[in-house]
């Protein structure tokens, strides 16, 4: 089904419908607990399934009694106008699923008794959305807005952040989960527009966290526990104005579970049709309402188990040629290739003879990787205030967070002439049988068995703060202070210093130094243990990283004009990040089979002052907002960046909005101060084609049979801040006569300069083309690329412009029960990047590119979601469909440049859930119901498609049982 398909029938769907009011509460009507009007609003809004905004601070300073609301239809109108027929309160819909409580205009007559009263004590302002500090009075922004409240998270079914994310229309290029093997660490992060993880900005509650443990690249979302989740919110536009760094394309606030009472237990069981996959999930919440405060914690275990790329058609060969492919198993064979003078190449036998190598000899490394990462995590979070008086609240959030994973790789591969190392074997050495000094040699060394990276990473994160009102400004001061600690162990290596001895003659390799000869030229297994005690070697990694701030926001009334209250926020936040990152290695060189992470110590202090203003210029229609956000570095020195935007509510139910803003992405401190980091990257040599002679950077031609290459990453204290224009115009559409519907459309243009990359693809490129970068990729006599310096520069150049298109529509009846449709989609209409300045601008929507390749990953044109989801009495069901638009890609097969299609990809995911008497709910769901499989791509590294935007799983069976109290 292509998209203007599902767009049609969408909209039929859509058709059918006709009026109804948001919200589906049971027809048996809502039991409120006694106590304020805040704590019956939270349990209204729980059992009707529906965001209900109102300031707490407010409703709390109304006492009411335990009570038994009753409504005929599921519609939530009745039981608020019951609730707050002697409040002065009203409420209004704001659209899909959210209703506000505000305050109800006083009539003439009371205008005069009301102000004797405490007024600023029932001032309702709303909430702060994503990407402001103000408290709108309605879901009112500048930017679009996605929401992911706690109905639309259990009808997922997902049991991780990550997986939540993954599908949505607005993420594509390079994040990472455990669907990330050869490359992962695993971690998992959100690439908004295709940028890099790095630009976009990952907040709980509206507060910045710690990165990953490894440099601090990014938010671990694997660290972020989903039971504990209340809804997500993804501002899709520039927001460094506001929060600072990072937010280039756009936020990701995760809005913890707060105010919760009662007691939850879930359970989840979920497996792949084909037998594996496992995966187990348990969490329980607990939360306890007092007199003066409130205290909820949430406990949370997760098991996933490993998917194995041998057990997926797709992915079980790295021989790709009978799909079009090339053949990408490696020349590193068991039985090795050995490459003698005169252009002769062997590899051994089983009885230890020789025959000439062929291309049918290379090895078929699939049958050992995991396609997905097992892991598990166990996290706790602990949230709680108490009521200090005067309308002041004391606040504490503390979780802490444990994640382990455990990836297999195939057995260690020794390229002898291209890893580290003097790596020659001696014409003497006593397992050479033929006379001569060899050079290269490329052997599977199976006597190690396969290599496994164990990957563990703890997290604590602690807020500790107090909030209030004084007047009509709500302030908020928070201290935090977040730690990451991961390690990172990979078994089955080879130390290259021992190898370098084992390999030359009795002169050097003796019983006098500790040497044990090694047999690279023998059949598999003709490596004995006492071979491999020797070179066998394990690389370590351990990394630190943490934060500690203090923040102090205050917002409200600034003043009245005559369009209405100007908002205004204003805050100040000053924070210290430090990393501690250190690896093990062989005397500065990488362990075979591994790679060298290096090192990198270093903190900064990071200072900020910031604030924000809504104008009303026509009241209740015309708005001018505005922020400004002022930084100052420790390390390389300040910014300041503005953001400006209109709103104009054209009619009652249309209304426009433009902004536009600047924004940056400090370099982190990896970016800095890393030094030592060896990888055996995969690139493509110019200089391996037939055309080689007439390119300027080559000496001849390469070995085309070479897919790795030694690379050396390196920090630069000299590197600037990213910096970047953001620019939207859209339009809401809320129409009155179709009442629960609302329809976004927004464009977006981001353009990006001073990108810190740090590309070898593009050094060898220029080395090759243009004879450029000699220093840096480093090449022997014979034009064969030794290493590759490749240290970050501040040297590229992007422009992302596209559209966003969204679409909800809720209904209830006394027949249907209630029914929610949505629709989500996002076009890339271009990416164009520039590696470099003065180099060509490529445009790369529509193409994919390996991010093992140095490139930008999927970026379709197209990726869209929609569904219809159903809920009646006990029963509740969901239906939803993702799809991702065909991609291109270009690889060299036979010395020709080749350009093929990656088709397209639709998936469908099923779920029933019933809710049993006693607070019982049972669910059951089908993920990928018609078992379509990831679309191939010829130039995917792991597993021969893109595991960052499609799943390998196939048809995935799961079922959930949930008691709440």
């Amino acid at each position: 089904m292509n998209l203007r398909h599902r767009a049609t029938l969408s909209l039929a769907i859509l058709l059918l419908l006709c009026e109804g009011a948001i919200a589906a509460c049971p027809t048996s009507g809502v039991t409120l607990p006694a106590g304020n009007l805040s704590r019956a609003l939270i349990s209204l809004g729980r059992q009707c399934q529906v965001s209900v905004l109102v300031q707490a601070s407010s409703a709390a300073s109304y006492a009411l009694p335990k009570q038994q609301l009753n409504t005929n239809d599921g519609d939530i109108e009745p039981i608020l106008r019951q609730l707050l027929q002697d409040l002065p309160f009203t409420y209004e819909l704001l659209g899909p699923s959210a209703v506000a409580v505000v305050p109800r205009k006083p009539e003439p007559e009371e205008q005069g008794a009301l102000s004797q009263g405490h007024t600023e004590e029932i001032s309702v302002t709303g909430r702060m959305l994503t990407g402001s500090h103000l408290r709108h009075p309605q879901l009112d922004s500048y930017a679009p807005i996605d929401i992911l409240a706690q109905p639309e998270l259990e009808i997922t079914g997902a049991q991780t952040v990550s997986e939540l994310l993954k599908f949505l229309p607005a993420v594509s290029g390079n994040s990472t989960s455990t669907s990330v093997t050869n490359g992962g660490d695993g971690t998992a992060t959100v690439t908004l527009r295709g940028l890099p993880a790095s630009n976009t900005l990952v907040l709980i509650n509206g507060r910045r966290i710690v990165n990953n443990g490894f440099g601090g690249e990014a938010a671990d979302l694997n660290t972020i526990p989903l039971s504990a989740v209340d809804r997500i919110e993804i501002l899709k536009d520039g927001a460094s104005a506001v929060y600072g760094s990072d937010a280039i394309a756009g936020v990701v606030n995760i809005i913890l579970r707060r105010d919760f009472e009662g007691l939850s237990v879930n359970s989840y069981y979920g497996e792949a049709q084909r037998g594996d996959q496992q995966t187990g999930s348990h969490h329980l919440t607990w939360g306890k309402n007092g007199e003066r405060g409130h205290l909820m914690l949430s406990l949370a275990h997760y098991r996933q188990d490993a998917l194995m790329s041998r057990d997926r058609e797709i992915s079980a060969t790295a021989d790709n040629r009978s799909r079009g492919g090339t053949d990408n198993r490696s020349s590193a064979s068991p039985s090795g290739y050995i490459a003698l003078s005169d252009d002769i190449v062997l590899t051994a036998n089983a009885d230890g003879s020789y025959r000439p190598w062929t291309q049918e000899d290379r090895y078929d490394y699939s049958e050992y990787t995991t396609a997905l990462v097992p892991s598990e995590r166990q996290s706790a979070y602990l949230e709680g205030n108490l009521d200090l008086g005067d309308n002041s609240q004391l606040f504490i959030e503390l979780m802490g967070i444990r994640t382990s994973a455990e990836t297999t790789l195939a057995p260690t591969p020794v390229f002898t002439r291209f890893d580290n190392g003097d790596l020659t074997i001696s014409a003497d050495n006593i397992y050479n049988p033929f006379g001569q000094e060899i050079t290269d040699v490329r052997k599977r060394v199976l006597e190690l068995g396969p290599r496994v990276q164990n990957n563990d990473t703890e997290t604590w994160r602690l807020n500790l703060g107090l909030t209030g009102m004084l007047n009509s400004w709500q302030w908020e001061l928070t201290a935090a202070q977040h730690y990451t600690h991961a390690s990172e162990s990979l078994s089955s290596l080879i130390d290259p210093l021992a190898l370098s001895l084992g390999l030359k003659g009795p002169d050097i390799c003796n019983s006098e130094s500790d040497c044990i000869p090694i047999n690279l030229l023998g059949p598999s297994g003709s490596i004995d243990a006492e071979q491999l005690d020797y070179i066998r070697a394990e690389s370590l990694v351990d990394g630190i990283t943490r934060m500690t701030s203090l923040t102090y926001i205050a917002n409200g009334t600034l003043g009245t004009s005559g369009a209405g209250d100007i908002l205004a926020a204003f805050g100040m936040e000053i924070r210290r990040e430090a990393i501690d990152f250190r690896s093990n290695d062989a005397m500065g060189l990488s362990y075979i089979g591994g790679v060298t992470a290096g090192s990198a110590q270093g903190h900064r202090i990071i200072s900020e002052t910031f604030g924000e203003i809504s104008l009303p210029l026509v009241a209740d229609r015309f708005w001018l907002d505005g922020a400004l956000r002022y930084s100052n570095y420790s390390d390389f020195g300040s910014t300041a960046n503005p953001k400006v935007a209109l709103r104009f509510r054209a009619l009652p139910s249309l209304m426009l909005r433009a902004s536009y803003a600047t924004g940056f992405k400090a370099p982190t401190l990896i970016d800095m101060n890393q030094s030592g980091y060896q990888s055996q990257e995969y690139l493509f040599d110019p200089c391996t084609g037939r055309d080689a002679i007439t390119l300027p950077g080559c000496r001849g031609q390469a070995d085309g049979a070479r897919i790795q290459y030694l690379t050396e990453y390196g920090g630069n204290p000299d590197l600037q801040p990213e910096t970047s224009d953001n620019r939207s115009l859209g339009i809401v559409w809320t129409p009155a006569k179709l009442k629960g519907f609302s329809a976004t459309l927004d464009l977006f243009e981001i353009r990006q300069n001073d990108v810190i990359d740090t590309s070898p693809q593009y050094l060898i490129d220029q080395n090759a083309s243009y004879a450029l970068f000699s220093d840096r990729v480093q090449r022997d006599e014979q034009g064969e690329i030794i290493t590759i310096l490749a240290t970050r520069l501040n040297i590229g150049a992007r422009e992302v412009r596209g559209a966003d298109l969204a679409m909800r529509y809720e209904h209830n009846s006394d027949m249907l029960g209630q029914l929610r449709w949505s629709f989500n989609a996002s076009h890339i209409q271009r990416y164009l990047n520039q590696a470099a300045p003065g180099e060509a601008t490529e445009d790369l929507v529509g193409t994919f590119v390996d991010a093992a390749s140095g490139g930008a990953g999927s970026l379709p044109k197209w990726k869209a979601n929609t569904g219809i989801y159903w809920k009646k009495g006990p029963w509740e069901g969901g239906y939803t469909v993702h799809f991702v638009s065909a991609l291109e890609e270009s690889f060299t097969l036979d010395n020709t440049r080749i350009t093929r299609k990656i088709d397209s990809w639709t998936t469908h995911d099923l779920q029933v859930a019933y809710a049993l008497p006693g607070g019982l709910r049972i669910a059951v769901g089908i993920d990928n119901l018609f078992d379509r499989e990831p679309p191939f791509a010829a130039t995917a590294f792991n597993d021969n498609f893109d595991g960052r935007t499609y799943d390998l799983s196939g048809r995935y069976w799961y079922t959930t049982l949930a008691y709440s109290l």
